[in-house]
């Protein structure tokens, strides 16, 4: 004869209760964490970016552009200007690609800010032009400039070289 054992219902009612109150609990105090941040309450830190700015000279009447001719211009200058940085040591890595995908040109400049900086910062590079491979095989069509700070991209745009 089989004798079939009822299950104890008291005790998987108090086990059912207790493991309720820790979720209700760790959903609780989770919840109170996430709404502090971890600068005391305040706003949140602003986000990094950046601004391009192309010209054909690096004279301050430069007159900015996106689009610039393989046959009459030496230099194009490429400023980038970056705000809302926090203080401390940065790395930006600036990367020209030729139309169609493919690096032509990395660099990378490394600055310090400090807190009294308003967390602004420029930085300029020359991409030359005259005699180069891009003037010499007409390497012209849309090339992407993107630049990151410390191994995170943070803008990218476009600038025209034309015939």
């Amino acid at each position: 004869m089989l004798i079939e054992q009822q299950p104890n219902t008291r005790w998987n009612r108090r086990n059912i209760f207790e493991i309720a109150a820790v979720l209700l609990l760790a959903v609780g105090s989770a919840g109170c964490m996430g709404s502090s941040s971890a600068n005391g309450g305040g706003p949140p830190p602003l986000v990094p970016s950046a601004a391009f700015t192309f010209c054909d000279d690096g004279g301050p009447d430069c007159k900015p552009a996106t689009s610039f001719s393989v046959a009459s211009v030496r230099d194009v200058v490429i400023k980038v200007s970056w705000d809302n940085l926090p203080a401390g040591n940065h790395v930006q890595t600036l990367e020209i690609m030729i139309p169609g995908g493919g690096l032509y040109q990395a660099t990378q400049t490394a600055f310090l800010t400090d807190s009294s900086s308003s967390g602004l910062f420029a930085a300029t590079r020359l991409l030359p032009v005259a005699g180069t491979w891009i003037q010499q095989r007409q390497m012209t069509g849309d090339w992407l400039v993107r630049v990151s700070l410390d191994d995170q991209v943070v803008a990218s745009q476009v600038v025209t070289l034309n015939p």
